[in-house]
């Protein structure tokens, strides 16, 4: 039984609207609404949707894991760019210069 673009969006709005009521939003992500909006016209089944949204969640978790290793320094790392390695005293590390 096929189900038209006029129930899916009813299917859509329901199941978005009974999650925030339960304090659960819906993924507001612009790529997760046009995944949304292309099952919504029928150019594929709820088991497409699902695995589309399984590869976007997997690209954002694959994002989050770069950018937060990029973002983490070691001690050595530190000394490079200026700053007090960990054997410094801490107070040097923010005291001002003193003239």
């Amino acid at each position: 039984m096929a189900i038209d673009s006029d129930r899916r969006r009813t299917i859509f709005d329901r199941v978005r609207t009974t999650a925030l009521l339960r304090g659960m939003p819906i993924d507001s992500d612009p790529e997760f609404i046009a995944l949304v909006d292309l099952w919504i016209s029928g150019e594929y089944e709820m088991p497409e949707l699902r695995s589309r949204y399984n590869d976007l969640t997997a690209r954002r978790a694959q994002r989050s894991r770069s950018v937060t290793h990029a973002l983490e320094t070691t001690p050595n790392q530190a000394e490079t760019f200026g700053g007090a390695g960990e054997d410094a005293d801490p107070r040097q590390r923010i005291a001002p210069d003193a003239d």
